[in-house]
């Protein structure tokens, strides 16, 4: 049985899931095709803060907070401690690309499972990370 490929995402794809943005349907396509297992969605266990503190401050959900904090859990994304050694590759990411360490930690963790991370960020952090030849899409 062929394993689904792994595919790492970063908040600004998973906020999308949430809420009302631009290309919102693009990421829900990508829940859903992981849902189908379709495809594995790997995320640093630093995404969970990211996303919460996001949404937070969104004044349209879809679902309160607490619902979507246990929505996020129970879809059982497979999830990566954010170890020594992803830290000291995401800041020599970061400070190569000029970008932040939480941009870079979800590119990192891409090149560690040796796939791709996929993002909504194109200004902050596509833009500057795909110059550098790191492995990111945008979302599509």
């Amino acid at each position: 049985m062929e394993t689904a490929p792994r595919i790492v995402i970063d908040s600004s794809v998973v906020v999308k899931w949430f809420s009302k943005e631009n290309d919102s349907q693009k990421a829900l396509d990508l829940l859903n095709r992981f849902q189908a297992s379709e495809n594995t969605l790997c995320v640093s266990d630093l995404l969970f803060i990211e996303v919460t503190n996001v949404l937070r401050y969104k004044p349209t959900l879809n679902n309160s907070l607490f619902e979507i904090i246990s929505i996020l859990y129970d879809l059982n994304l497979e999830s990566y401690p954010s170890t020594k050694q992803l830290l000291q590759s995401a800041s020599e990411m970061a400070s190569e690309a000029d970008v932040s360490i939480y941009d870079a930690i979800p590119v990192a963790l891409a090149e560690q499972l040796d796939t791709y991370c996929i993002t909504s960020d194109k200004k902050t952090q596509y833009n500057r990370l795909v110059e550098k030849k790191y492995p990111i899409k945008l979302l599509d």
